[in-house]
C-alpha cells in the first residue's frame, strides 16, 4: 500500500470537507431564518425529490472508477477511453431522463405535498432548476470518477473547495438581498456546472491518453460496465430509500413545516458520515488494486486497517452527538429547535456500527462481490420506508427515527460484517480483536468526560468548543498510545512528517 499516497487523499479529503462543513455550519441558520419554517422544509423536500434523480446513475460513475483504475493498472489506455466514453453516453441519457421527470413531477405530482399557496410557484420553478442541476451532475460525473481512478483525491478536493466558497459567497449575497428558494437552485446548478468543467479539464490533464469519443463506445463496454453496475444500482436503490424516503414521508404525512427540526438532526449525521466515508473512501482504489493481483491476505489486512480508522473517527463523533448535540444544536440554531437533539440522540444510535463498517463495502466492492451487500441494503431501504410509514402515524416525527434507525442497525451491525469475514475467509474473532478492541476501550474515559459535560449547559461557544477539544483531545490521547505500538506510531511520525515536507516544498515552488 503507498502510504503516501493514502494520507495526502485522506488529508486532501479532509480539508475539502472541514470546508464544505464551516459553509454548511455558517450558511444553515441564516438559510433557516431566512426561508422560515416552511420555505426551508420546502427546499429539503426539493433535494429530497431530486436526489431520486441519482437512480439514473444505475451505479455507472462508481463501476467507471472500479474498472478505471483496474485498466490503469494493467495500463491499458484504450480500454480507459472506451469505458468513459461508454459510460458518457449512458449518463448522457440518463440526464435527458431525469430532467422529463422532473417536468413529469412538477406538471402532475407537486400539487401532492402539502406546500402553501405562496410558496408553490418559487417551489415548482427551484424544482424545475435543480432537476436540471441533477441532469447535468449525471454524465460529468465520469470526470470525478476518472480522477479519483488516478487516485488524485486532491485534486478533486482542491475543485470542490473553490466551489464551495463561491457558493458560500453567492448564497450570502443572494438572500441578504431578499431573494429565496429559486436563487439556491440558480447558483446550486451554476456551481455544479464551473466545478464539473474543471474537473474534465484536470482529468484530461492529469491523464493525456484520454480520449473520450462517440467512436470508442462498445458493446463490450456496455456490457462489462452493466455485469457490475446492477448491483451498485441496486445498492443506490437502497440509499435512496434510506437517506432521502424521510423527508418525503414527512412531508406527505405531516406537511413541509416538520421537515426542518428533522433535516437538522439529519444533517448533523450526514456530516458524521461524510467524515468517516472522506477516510474510507481512499481504500477504494487500493481494493480494486489487491484484487486484481489476487492479493487475499492484502484484503484481510486492508479491512481490518480500514475499520480501525473508520472507528478513530467515529467513535468521537458519535459520543459528541450523543452527549454534546443538545447544546450545539441550541447554539447553532437556537432554543427554538433543542428538541432536534432527541431525534440527533435516536439516529446515532446505529452510526457506531454502521460508519466502522464503510471498508467492508469498499472492499466487497473493489473484490465485485458486492451483490449480496446491494441485497441486504435494499432490504433494509424497503424495511426504512414501510416502518417510517407506520411509526410515523403513531409517533409522528419520532417515529420516522426510528423506522431508520431499527433496520439500519441491524443491516450495518451485525448482517454486513459477518457477510464480509465470510467472503474474506475471517474469523469473527480475529477481526473483533484487531479491528474493535482497542478503539473501543479507549471510548471509556471519554464517556465518563462526556456524561460530565451534558450535565452542563453550554453559556457561549467558546465554552462548548472547550468541551470538544478536550473530549477530542483526551480521545487522540489514549488513541496513540492504546491503538499503536511502538513501531507503528514511529512509522506514522516518519510518514506523516515527509509527507507534510513534499507538501511544503511543492507549495514553495
Amino acid at each position: 500500500m503507498h502510504w503516501g499516497r493514502i494520507l495526502r487523499n485522506i488529508f486532501s479529503n479532509w480539508t475539502s470537507y472541514l470546508v464544505t462543513a464551516v459553509v454548511g455550519f455558517v450558511l444553515a441558520p441564516v438559510v433557516v431564518h431566512s426561508l422560515g419554517n416552511t420555505g426551508y422544509g420546502l427546499w429539503t423536500l426539493v433535494l429530497s425529490m431530486t436526489g431520486y434523480f441519482g437512480l439514473l446513475d444505475l451505479g455507472i460513475r462508481s463501476t467507471v472508477g472500479r474498472f478505471v483504475t483496474r485498466y490503469l493498472a494493467l495500463n491499458d489506455a484504450g480500454n480507459v477511453n472506451r469505458t468513459t466514453s461508454t459510460a458518457l453516453v449512458i449518463l448522457m441519457c440518463g440526464g435527458l431522463l431525469a430532467f422529463l421527470i422532473t417536468l413529469g413531477i412538477i406538471t402532475f405530482f407537486f400539487d401532492a405535498f402539502r406546500v402553501e399557496p405562496e410558496y408553490a410557484s418559487a417551489g415548482r420553478l427551484a424544482l424545475l432548476i435543480t432537476g436540471l442541476n441533477m441532469s447535468c451532475i449525471l454524465p460529468l460525473g465520469v470526470f470525478s470518477a476518472v480522477l479519483i481512478a488516478l487516485e488524485r483525491f486532491d485534486v478533486v478536493s482542491a475543485v470542490t473547495i473553490v466551489g464551495e466558497l463561491a457558493r458560500a459567497a453567492l448564497v450570502l449575497w443572494f438572500l441578504h438581498h431578499g431573494y429565496g428558494l429559486v436563487a439556491l437552485a440558480v447558483i446550486a446548478l451554476a456551481i455544479t456546472l464551473a466545478e464539473y468543467s474543471a474537473m474534465a479539464l484536470f482529468a484530461n490533464a492529469l491523464y493525456r491518453p484520454l480520449k473520450i469519443r462517440l467512436a470508442y463506445t462498445s458493446r463490450a463496454a456496455l456490457r462489462e460496465l452493466f455485469g457490475f453496475s446492477i448491483y451498485r444500482f441496486i445498492w443506490i436503490v437502497a440509499n435512496q430509500l434510506i437517506f432521502y424516503s424521510d423527508a418525503l414521508v414527512l412531508g406527505v404525512f405531516l406537511g413541509a413545516g416538520a421537515i426542518t427540526p428533522y433535516a437538522i438532526a439529519g444533517s448533523l449525521i450526514n456530516y458524521g458520515r461524510n467524515i468517516v466515508s472522506l477516510v474510507t473512501d481512499t481504500l477504494y482504489p487500493v481494493a480494486a488494486r489487491m484484487d486484481a493481483s489476487q492479493d487475499v491476505a492484502g484484503l484481510q489486512r486492508l479491512l481490518v486497517l480500514g475499520t480501525r480508522m473508520a472507528l478513530l473517527v467515529t467513535l468521537p463523533l458519535c459520543l459528541g452527538f450523543l452527549f454534546l448535540g443538545r447544546q450545539f444544536i441550541t447554539l447553532w440554531m437556537g432554543q427554538a429547535y433543542a428538541d432536534s437533539a432527541v431525534i440527533l440522540i435516536v439516529l446515532t444510535i446505529p452510526q457506531f456500527g454502521s460508519m466502522s463498517q464503510y471498508p467492508s463495502a469498499l472492499v466487497l466492492a473493489g473484490m465485485a462481490k458486492h451483490r449480496a451487500f446491494a441485497y441486504f441494503a435494499l432490504a433494509e431501504g424497503v424495511a426504512n420506508l414501510v416502518l417510517s410509514i407506520i411509526l410515523v402515524r403513531k409517533m409522528g416525527v419520532i417515529g420516522v427515527a426510528w423506522g431508520t434507525v431499527i433496520p439500519h442497525l441491524i443491516c450495518t451491525s451485525l448482517v454486513v460484517p459477518l457477510y464480509t469475514l465470510h467472503v474474506l475467509k475471517m474469523s469473527v474473532r480475529d477481526y473483533l480483536v484487531q479491528a474493535y478492541l482497542r478503539p473501543v476501550l479507549c471510548t471509556l474515559p471519554v464517556i465518563a468526560l462526556g456524561y460530565k459535560f451534558s450535565t452542563v449547559p453550554a453559556a457561549s461557544w467558546l465554552m462548548f468548543a472547550g468541551e470538544a477539544g478536550m473530549m477530542c483531545a483526551l480521545f487522540g490521547a489514549v488513541s496513540y498510545f492504546v491503538c499503536l505500538d511502538a513501531r507503528e506510531r514511529t512509522s506514522a511520525a516518519h510518514k506523516l512528517s515527509a509527507m507534510l515536507h513534499r507538501e511544503t516544498v511543492v507549495h514553495e515552488a
